[in-house]
């Protein structure tokens, strides 16, 4: 049974993390992320063309896990994945479901290949674009919704943060010293908490302003502890974008434990309709619920029992 912790606080961020005990493990086959094959080289992600899709090549021995809002540096433009998306070991070229986080460029960048991306270090931090490109799968309601969390960084950072070259880019936004210096701030504080409780979590449940956001949960604690650093670094870049005044203000009450609970284990809100079904070959199956003030979102790899998510994503409007 999962519980969760104390809310651990700065600013306006706070986080419960979820835990569970290790005999209660879901899974326990372990999985590559996107972040450490591409800087190992074990996988490949080669440019196609076509904004809207890329092709994936696991070399390694391992499966690959990769999880939608993942954004990848390179190639032609910048992409975030559409989906989560099971990769097998040895897998050969798989098309992946992508949308273009950066505008206009189509050209090589300064060193980097045109031809492949060369860093995945960061999700997607804004909801807005998440859900666009979940629900409306809008190229260009997620450029929009780029161009929005820009200016919203820009406004909290008060310093310019694009870049001069690429300044549509979201990941060089990410990358800017003001996003970076703001960043640190934040996860001085959140990541030692994580140390505490480090073992059995598999998940973490944030607020913003005092308010439920979204939670993204796993299969194993193995798996959330590859992908902590860049959970953590997305809610702390959304959150200093709906900064209210300056940093050092007091932070917001947090909700009860209970009424976290409550919000993560309702399936969702109030007036949900049925849950929407999508398979993405070679193994992967995703389960929408859709409701009036949040959404969940539920990944299977098809290879496995097909009945225990691996990865669990809870997005607020």
């Amino acid at each position: 049974m999962a519980s969760l912790s104390q809310p651990v606080g700065v600013h306006n961020l706070t986080a419960w993390f979820i835990s569970s005990p290790p005999e209660a493990a879901r899974h326990t086959r372990d999985y590559a992320v996107l972040e450490e094959t591409i800087a190992a080289e074990t996988a490949v992600l080669h440019e196609t063309g076509n904004v809207n899709e890329l092709l994936i090549e696991n070399k390694g021995d391992l499966d690959l896990f990769i999880q939608a809002g993942d954004i990848v540096k390179g190639g032609r433009q910048d992409r975030t994945i559409g989906a989560d998306f099971i990769v097998p070991a040895k897998s050969g070229k798989i098309p992946l479901p992508a949308f273009c986080v950066e505008q206009a460029r189509w050209h090589r960048r300064r060193d980097e290949s045109d031809k492949h991306f060369s860093t995945a270090k960061d999700f997607l931090a804004s909801k807005k674009a998440r859900l666009a490109m979940r629900f409306s799968k809008s190229q260009a309601e997620v450029w929009d919704s780029v161009a929005d969390e820009q200016e919203q960084l820009v406004k909290a950072v008060q310093k310019e943060i694009r870049d001069a070259e690429s300044p549509t880019s979201l990941q060089l936004t990410y990358e800017s010293e003001g996003v970076t210096c703001a960043v640190e701030d934040y996860t001085a504080a959140l990541n030692p908490a994580l140390s505490e409780a480090a073992g059995s979590v598999v998940g973490v449940v944030w607020a913003i302003n005092g308010v439920p956001s979204h939670a993204d949960q796993y299969a194993s604690a193995q798996l959330f502890a590859k992908l902590w650093r860049k959970l953590l670094r997305a809610a702390t870049i959304e959150a200093i974008g709906q900064r209210r005044g300056q940093a050092s203000d007091v932070p917001p009450e947090p909700p009860s434990i209970g009424a976290i609970g409550e919000w993560l284990d309702s399936q969702v809100a109030a007036g949900s309709t049925h849950a929407e079904e999508e398979r993405l070959l070679p193994r992967t199956r995703i389960r929408t619920h859709r409701g009036t003030s949040h959404h969940r979102f539920e990944a299977f790899d098809t290879n496995l029992d097909d009945i225990s998510p691996l990865h669990v994503a809870v997005l607020a409007e």
